[in-house]
């Protein structure tokens, strides 16, 4: 416990303290002097001495005890006066300095989310300021006790910009409940900038809710043009991202379906996998199984969605048109909250589960669901995967503690570890892909500045970098088709030449995959520009040429395995 915590507790013992002392010096210096006073006189005089209203009738030396407690106790007053000002107006006084922050970070919104990174950022000795409402004036917020200094006002302001210090700011963070809101206040932010900045080469992290909003912003290039390039390289730039496609590739990065069952040739059969929830983390989970579940079976892997309302699938499949073509879905229309164990059970009998993902928004549902699934009678044990929303929540507390004879628990406190300095401003999930596209980089002849692809990881464009990313996820997919493990087996990496051809084809499928569910199509004439590209289909059908190109992706996967080590 740390002093402060205790400080009103001493200020109270002391004064305790003070009010004894004053009593007993009081009653040594009456009897001294031959006066008689009862015991409300002595009380009454001690009390006054906290005002500093002393009896100036005697001469010194007064008792110890009374010179002790005539300055100790106006002391202690004075102090606790101070205290309270400084309480009153604590919030204008640290206000009154942020304007002179450097190198701090700014966090928009005030909601769990964003409490979960600013006390994160604190405890790794940065300077944050949030923006937000206070919820009681009178009070200290939990992130204030933490070292945030939390300000309220509307960024549309450029007085309030340059009151909370942005042009000197390192990073923003935009995490309001509304995605517009995030999208309006970062345009504003970088618009402010671009008048302001002086090469500090802020970055914008904006929040949007899922992986369709991800898509409708790029379609609709609201941030074309957002970036505005110097020539030292120090670029401001908007970078949108969403929570739940970062947990959901958390979610898939550590527990794959073929992490639970290994898939090492096209004579295994099809995965089947069950995904239980309708919100927004299920929904994204669905489309990563769909953009890298290619695994060596070569075959498409089949969801069984416990999902509530239709529409939420139909919503999905007009904005992935070509979903279908990289899994098999099949769809029961159920709210999590009336799961039937006994159907799940029959479903399982039928066909067995790999893994059971458990993706709900709310914890005290995945509970209920946690219960039933404990008490269905199946053949072995299964693989239930639970996202854990809230880390205190009892959900967390019980996954923890339990023990079931036919459930294999792993919890995930995706939305948690998404939220964190490294996870979010370090990019720790992106070490691999780094890796991937700085190998690319030094395997060219020559590097062209105009061509996008080209340029360094700080400054590539989203698609771009997602192409990495998902090409980095496979990778771990590979290596479990060859038997490795991809935390253990890192530098002795060998690729058996018959098995090259096999995870050419993986390879192919999840280069498809990327560009399909982005909106590319097929064409007789490549058109980037407009989405458009020859090499999207079968591995069967391509010519030699582009075959070598996956080969050479896999053959070259030891080499990129060693330089992340």
């Amino acid at each position: 416990m740390k002093v402060r915590d205790l400080e009103w507790w001493i200020i109270g013992f002391l004064g305790l303290g003070a009010f004894a002392l004053s009593i007993s010096g009081y009653s040594v210096l009456f009897d001294a002097e031959g006066i008689q006073r009862n015991t409300l006189d002595l009380l009454y005089q001690s009390v006054k001495i906290f005002g500093m209203d002393f009896i100036d009738d005697f001469s010194s030396p007064l008792p110890w005890q009374l010179e002790t407690a005539r300055w100790l106790a106006p002391a202690l007053v004075i102090y606790t006066a101070i205290k309270a000002i400084m309480f009153l107006i604590r919030r204008e006084i640290k206000s009154a300095f942020i304007k002179y922050y450097h190198n701090h970070i700014i966090v928009v919104g005030l909601n769990e989310r964003s409490r979960r990174l600013t006390s994160d950022l604190l405890s790794h000795g940065e300077k944050v300021v949030a923006v937000g409402d206070i919820a009681d004036e009178r009070k200290l917020d939990p992130l204030e006790r933490e070292g945030a200094l939390i300000v309220e006002g509307e960024l549309t302001g450029k007085n309030f910009l340059r009151n909370i210090g942005a042009a000197r700011a390192r990073y923003f963070v935009f995490l309001d409940d509304e995605d517009e809101k995030n999208i309006e206040n970062a345009i504003v932010v970088y618009n402010y900038l671009q008048d302001h900045n002086r090469g500090r080469g802020q970055m914008l992290y904006t929040h949007v809710s899922d992986d369709l909003k991800l898509i409708e912003i790029a379609g609709l290039r609201i941030f074309d043009g957002q970036k505005f390039a110097r020539a030292d390289g120090k670029n401001c730039e908007i970078r949108i991202f969403s929570a739940y496609e970062r947990a959901s590739r958390i979610i898939f990065n550590n527990y794959s379906p073929d992490s639970f069952v290994a898939i090492k040739s096209p004579d295994d059969p099809p995965v089947r996998i069950a995904v239980l929830g309708s919100g927004c983390l299920a929904q994204s989970f669905v489309l990563r199984i769909a953009r890298l579940a290619h695994f060596a079976n070569l075959r498409k892997t089949r969801i069984t969605w416990f999902q509530e309302h239709k529409h939420i699938l139909d919503r999905i499949e007009l904005n992935f048109k070509s979903l279908r073509n990289f899994v098999d879905i099949d769809l029961i229309d159920t709210p999590p909250e009336l799961f039937d164990g006994e159907n799940f059970a029959l479903l399982h009998s039928e066909e067995p589960f790999a893994a059971v993902y458990v993706l709900c928004d709310d914890d005290t549902v995945a509970s209920g669901i946690l219960n039933k699934l404990s008490r269905i009678d199946i053949n072995g044990k299964i693989n239930v995967i639970v996202a854990v929303k809230n880390p205190d929540s009892l959900l967390s507390r019980r996954v923890d503690g339990l023990d079931f004879d036919n459930v294999v628990l792993h919890k995930c406190s995706a939305m948690e570890e998404t939220f964190t300095r490294d996870g979010l401003i370090s990019e720790t999930l992106d070490k691999l892909a780094k890796v991937v596209h700085n190998d690319y980089l030094s395997k060219l002849e020559t590097v062209d500045s105009g061509r996008s692809s080209h340029r360094p990881w700080e400054r590539l464009p989203h698609d771009f970098k997602n192409q990495n990313r998902e090409q980095a996820d496979h990778l771990l997919v590979k290596l479990r088709a060859l038997g490795y493990d991809p935390e253990v087996n890192k530098t002795s990496l060998v690729i058996p030449p018959e098995k090259v051809e096999l995870l050419a084809q993986m390879e192919h499928k999840r280069w498809w995959a990327f560009l399909a569910l982005n909106g590319w199509v097929r064409s007789e004439k490549r058109d980037d520009r407009n989405k458009r590209h020859t090499d999207l289909k079968p591995y069967e059908e391509l010519s030699e040429e582009t075959r070598q190109y996956d080969r050479n992706a896999v053959l070259n996967i030891p080499a990129i395995m060693k330089k992340y080590v």
